[in-house]
């Protein structure tokens, strides 16, 4: 326990901070040197960035271009790389680890963790004529903002650099000059940016601009003394929620970031300046002398403690802690824990202390474990869980094996323990520790990793290229696949396909075999990626392992594989895919080929012969015509004719069927066409001589129409000129007169000759208009096996 507790320096009654060496040998410590070097790294425990601070005179051997030198949190290069683009201004990260590179003339350049370029936005698209003069990137764990500070002295925010919007920020009253500092603050709904002019503090949202009044006394509070060419730096926390002000007066101002609230006003000890400050989490900020070679941590409320460093570093302010980044070293500073104090802390009394005493002296065999367990028997559970929570905020391996072993000692005394929290921390230990390992550089806290989730260490991993640690960690922790295994698979196979020396055909085959037993895995993603670095051959192979056929189809047409996409789309069954790749090829394909290529299916020329019924009749009308196709071309015109209300276009559409079904030598066909066609000449030659409208109507219909306006001459000149059979013909003349309720014409009618349709449909007539009188005319002529039948149904009627 003392060399756990050798690094602890107390802080206030009860509490400790304590300095955690993650890695004390740097690879980069023959490499860099931190004087003269400006140092931007991510957070929880994320890579770095080097380049070299222009401000300061160096002996340069190179071109003197900007080299940005990216490593990883134990000092390992990652990459490298000279900048050959315009004057660049500021860097950052984005909550994604990507390297957001901002210059003078408003453009944002996106690259990787190894230099290769993404994508580019900017930050001023309406004023591409006005330069910045400074730039400011930060970011929580959802978004990345962007500021920038223009020659006019107008500040420009983007508050999500993967949703593009720029928004300009009210302008602050007699601000011509670059001010002496300026952040970006997050805040709950909106983003400000706090701004040092010469003779004001400034809070700047997108609803106002706000003057800041900070009172630095630090006996009086409410004495609030306007700043006047005062604050000479300003830190803020890394949740974005606390704000620390240094003062020409060397006083230190820590509050609320809203400037509502201050918890202390701190004096420094030195003379000398203050090089450095960042929060140490939230409980206090971190100030680095370097003329004293000392680190103070002030807490935010009172006390402060001390720390000593010989060599430059720079602080990096985390959500639970300070990294002290230096030539040789990266250490965290840190309050330590409640649980782990309770275990560790000198002359501890807590249940957890015990346990873990207790399971020391059962290691030695030694008869007092079991008076320890004794005295936490009421409690047992609480020690236990306290073990396990303590395990997790360790760094030492041993340590961490020290605290479980004796949680798994405690639980054993316990009855209906839920192991869940146990078998948990074992395995994000395990996964900690291997990321955590030199060769790997991510010196990220459990509670950092609670705050970021594991998805997002994951795809650290991934960004680094560690995809078999990657790999490994998902499964050793369980996680899901398609946030797991299949996406971290799916992120190698597009790494792979971008390595052009590979022959495409045994690249295929290789991500098929790694990737074909887990489920979920994008291949169509894969081969787009592949697509745009310029293979195009292999993502069409790629697109071979796809399941799904609805995101295989869209990328074949893209590439060009028509035929392709054609085949497996029928394959599929899927009208509407098979709907889209033939409309695709309709519009990219000359129309002869076309339609050669869709002869070759009968289910892609019947489901496209389909679609233009219904939406497009004349490239139906091609298709018939380049084949030859006599009697589909009849037909559509058939068809043509129906559709027309003009009995020009009828009579036209009706003589080319005649003309095509002439060809196919089909006499039914023929003589139907030819019989319409005089139809409707007929009733063309009707309409001119009556004024009336006979379009539309078959025969039956035309002569029932002649009939109801009783021209009886036109009636039975159509009957002889289509040769109407004369029981339709008499049909028709009993339903009219019936209808009309002329009963005396249809008494003649049955007197005129023997009715070649009997008699019995005179009855049926009278009984449907309800005439029984008329009725029991008809009676006597009717056959006699039918009388009694007809009577009784006459008889019956009122």
């Amino acid at each position: 326990m003392s060399l756990l507790t050798s690094e602890w320096v107390p802080y206030r009654n009860e509490n400790y901070f304590r300095k955690l060496e993650i890695y004390p040998d740097m690879y980069w410590c023959n490499e860099i040197d931190i004087n003269t070097s400006v140092v931007i790294a991510a957070s929880c425990g994320g890579p770095i960035i080097i380049i070299r601070d222009r401000t300061k005179l160096v002996s340069v051997k190179t071109s003197g271009k900007p080299i940005i030198s990216v490593y990883t949190s134990s000092g390992k290069i990652i990459s490298s790389f000279v900048w050959n683009s315009g004057h660049l201004i500021n860097l950052g990260w984005s909550n994604n680890e990507e390297i957001l590179c901002c210059q003078d003339d408003g453009l944002v350049l996106i690259y990787d963790l190894f230099g290769n370029y993404q994508h580019t936005f900017s930050m001023m698209k309406d004023r591409k004529d006005v330069k910045l003069l400074d730039a400011r990137i930060t970011s929580n764990f959802t978004r990345t903002i962007v500021a920038v500070l223009t020659e006019t002295y107008n500040i420009y925010v983007v508050n999500d650099i993967t949703k593009v919007k720029v928004h300009i920020l009210p302008e602050i009253p007699d601000f011509n000059n670059i001010p002496n500092l300026w952040e970006i603050i997050l805040q709950e709904r909106q983003t400000s940016v706090l701004i040092s002019t010469q003779h004001s503090l400034y809070s700047v949202s997108h609803a106002e601009c706000k003057q800041q009044v900070i009172g630095f006394n630090d006996t009086d509070y409410s004495n609030d003394i306007n700043v006047i060419n005062a604050i000479k730096k300003m830190c803020i926390s890394s949740d974005h929620k606390h704000i620390a002000l240094l003062n020409n007066d060397n006083r230190i101002w820590i509050g609320s970031s809203d400037l509502r609230k201050v918890y202390r006003v701190y004096k420094k000890p030195f003379t000398s300046s203050i090089d450095q400050m960042a929060w140490c989490g939230s409980e206090g900020v971190a100030l680095y002398f370097k003329a004293e070679e000392v680190v103070i941590i002030v807490g935010k409320i009172d006390d402060q403690v001390t720390f000593i460093y010989t060599d430059p570093i720079c602080l990096v302010s985390e959500i639970d802690c300070v990294r002290v980044i230096g030539a040789f070293t990266n250490d965290l500073l840190q309050l330590v824990p409640n649980c782990v104090q309770d275990i560790f802390r000198i002359n501890s009394t807590s249940p957890s202390s015990y346990l873990v005493e207790a399971f020391k002296q059962f290691e030695k065999r030694n008869h007092r474990a079991n008076e320890y367990i004794h005295l936490v028997n009421q409690m047992l559970e609480t020690a236990v869980d306290q073990c396990i929570k303590a395990a997790g905020h360790e760094i030492d391996p041993s340590t961490q094996k020290l605290l479980m072993k004796a949680a798994q000692f405690g639980k054993t005394f316990l009855q209906n323990f839920n192991p869940d929290q146990y078998l948990s921390m074992c395995r994000l230990l395990r996964v900690l520790n291997a990321v955590r390992d030199p060769k790997i550089g991510i010196s990220i806290t459990y509670p950092q990793l609670q705050k970021i989730s594991l998805q997002t260490l994951l795809s650290k991993l991934v960004g680094q290229r560690h995809y078999y640690l990657a790999l490994q960690a998902s499964s050793f922790i369980r996680v899901s696949s398609n946030i797991g295994s299949s996406h971290i698979l799916t992120q190698w196979a597009k790494f792979k396909v971008k390595q052009t020396h590979v022959d495409k055909e045994q690249l295929a085959i290789t991500i098929a075999d790694k990737l074909g037993k887990y489920s979920g895995v994008s291949y169509h993603s894969i081969a787009e990626m592949a697509a745009n670095s310029g293979r195009i051959q292999l993502a069409i192979r790629l697109l071979d392992y796809e399941t799904q056929v609805n995101l295989q189809i869209p990328l074949l047409l893209k590439y060009q594989q028509d035929n392709i996409a054609l085949k497996k789309a029928i394959e599929s069954g899927n009208t509407d895919l098979i709907y889209m790749v033939l409309l695709h090829m309709q519009t990219s394909m000359p129309l002869g080929k076309f339609q050669m290529e869709i002869k070759k299916s009968s289910v892609a020329q019947a489901l496209y012969i389909k679609y233009c019924h219904q939406h497009s009749g004349y490239s139906l009308l091609d298709m018939y015509t380049q084949e030859d196709n006599h009697e589909q071309l009849a037909l559509y015109h058939v068809t043509e004719s129906i559709k027309s209300n003009n009995s020009k276009e009828m009579s036209v559409s009706i003589n080319e069927a005649i003309n095509c079904y002439k060809r196919t030598r089909d006499e039914f066909s023929l003589t139907t066409c030819e019989s319409q066609l005089k139809l409707i000449r007929y009733q063309s030659s009707l309409e001119e001589k009556l004024k009336n409208n006979f379009r539309d109507l078959t025969l039956h219909d035309t002569l029932v129409k002649l009939l109801e306006i009783n021209e009886l001459k036109l009636a039975d000149k159509l009957r002889s000129e289509f040769k109407v059979p004369e029981r339709r013909y008499w049909w028709a003349r009993v339903t009219v007169l019936a209808k009309q309720e002329d009963w005396n014409e249809l008494d003649k009618l049955s007197k005129v000759k023997k009715s070649p349709i009997g008699y019995e449909p005179f009855i049926d007539v009278c009984i449907e208009h309800g005439n029984k009188y008329e009725a029991l005319k008809y009676l006597p002529k009717i056959r006699d096996d039918l009388k009694q039948n007809y009577t009784t149904k006459v008889t019956s009627m009122p």
